[in-house]
Parts: C-alpha cells; sequence; structure tokens
C-alpha cells in the first residue's frame, strides 16, 4: 500500500537505469527537444525523481565522458537519498525476490537500485518507469506489482503524459 507523502506533489515517477539509457539513447535532445522539455519539466517540478543508488549505477556502468554520465552528474536534483520510509520498506521487498537472486544481487560489486527504486516508489505513491520486462521474475514490474506498485515502459510514459514524438 502506498505510504503518500508531501515531499511532492502531483503525479510522481521514479525512473530506472533501463530508462534513462534508453531515452538518450532512443530519443536525442537534439531530435526530440519536446520529449525533453517534459523530462526537465517533471524533474523541476519533483515530478520525475530516481534513486541515488540509479545514480551510482550510471557511474559503475559508463564512461567518465558518456553523454548519460554527463547528463545525469548535471541533473543530481533527479537522483533522492534513501530515508527512513524507504529503508522500512526493504525487507519486506526482500521478501518477494528469490532468495538466491537477492543475495547475488546484493552481493556483487557494484550497486544494484531496484529494491530501492520500488521503495521509493511505494513510499512516494509514484509509478516506476523501467524497460524491464513485465513478465521474468525477479524484475522491477512483478516484484513492484506484488506490493502495488505500477511500472511502465518509456512509450507507455509518453502516452500517459500525451507526449508526441
Amino acid at each position: 500500500m502506498a505510504v503518500r507523502r508531501t515531499l511532492f506533489t502531483g503525479t510522481v515517477y521514479t525512473i530506472d537505469m533501463s530508462s534513462i539509457k534508453e531515452l538518450h539513447e532512443r530519443y536525442p535532445k537534439t531530435l526530440f527537444p519536446t520529449i525533453w522539455q517534459h523530462i526537465e519539466s517533471l524533474i523541476q517540478n519533483n515530478q520525475l525523481v530516481s534513486h541515488i543508488e540509479v545514480h551510482r549505477e550510471i557511474k559503475a556502468t559508463t564512461n567518465p565522458k558518456d553523454k548519460l554520465l554527463v547528463w545525469s552528474n548535471k541533473n543530481k536534483k533527479l537522483f533522492q537519498n534513501i530515508d527512513p520510509c524507504q529503508n522500512s520498506k526493504i525487507p519486506q521487498i526482500q521478501s518477494e525476490y528469490n532468495k538466491g537472486e537477492w543475495s547475488n544481487k546484493m552481493n556483487r560489486p557494484g550497486p544494484w537500485a531496484d529494491p530501492y527504486l520500488i521503495a521509493m516508489a511505494i513510499c512516494e505513491g509514484a509509478t516506476i518507469i523501467t524497460q524491464e520486462s513485465k513478465t521474468k521474475a525477479n524484475r522491477i514490474p512483478p516484484i513492484g506489482n506484488k506490493l502495488g506498485v505500477k511500472s511502465v515502459n518509456l512509450l507507455e510514459f509518453f502516452e500517459e503524459l500525451k507526449i508526441k514524438l
């Protein structure tokens, strides 16, 4: 059940690295300025957020000169820290994952943002934007769905906001 707090106003989306990467690769600002105007407006209005763990994933997996990393460093407002509400949701989220999958992801050398994004979405009553499979086990959409969190991909997000390409 969502625990809507007053930190954000309006519809809130939290975005996964897979969608940020897809946004940069398939919808460059030079070709799709309208999309980017919406994205920037949503960030400024705190209606599009992400987790600091997503930023850590970007830093761990991209070249320092990569446009994705440069953009994410310029848009640090997008990436929020973990808070007490999110911390309190992690055990519940963990219980929905396959035990071996959870252990492998948490013990790997790089960051893993998925449970933190789900916790953020629960605490903020947000919809997660992710390119992850809606049918594969141990992915954001099915785990989030078990916990009452809606997930959409980028095209579904554009449709919800009525963004024309």
